[in-house]
């Protein structure tokens, strides 16, 4: 039986996000979440609209901090040591701030890149295993 990798790749920006897991030599995504699909976009802009503030830069903030929380939740899991998180500036920023303590002592890296769009086979050249503190994979 193959080892489970002890850790939860995060790949987001502020509308889409994909937790991801390695098996093998490649990731594969375990969870989706996507701020235009399985929710209510207008009601939830109706819920938390603010005067003077562009509602989709809100959906965007609150879509961040939902991430974060599943993030917490994913990270309770005793197998997970260890998370890395890939999103762009501002979302990375948002998704950090909702960390809960255990969970940011578990995120050993912050990548700012967009590669939310990236396919699962292209992900894992674009991100630093060795840094990871885990033995580094063979080359496929």
């Amino acid at each position: 039986m193959a080892t489970q990798d002890p850790v939860i790749y995060v790949v987001a920006d502020g509308e889409k996000a994909r937790f991801l897991r390695l098996e093998g030599s490649h990731l594969h995504t375990i969870a989706n979440f996507d701020l235009h699909k399985g929710s209510d976009a207008e009601k939830d802009v109706a819920s938390i609209k603010a005067p003077r503030e562009n509602p989709h830069e809100q959906l965007k903030a609150h879509f961040t901090r939902d991430l974060a929380g599943h993030i917490n939740k994913a990270a309770q899991n005793s197998d997970v040591e260890g998370i890395l998180l890939v999103a762009p500036a501002q979302a990375s920023h948002e998704i950090r701030e909702h960390l809960d303590k255990p969970t940011a002592k578990k995120l050993f890296k912050t990548l700012v890149k967009d590669l939310v769009n990236t396919p699962e086979h292209d992900l894992l050249k674009h991100l630093d295993r060795p840094e990871t503190g885990w033995p580094e994979l063979a080359s496929v």
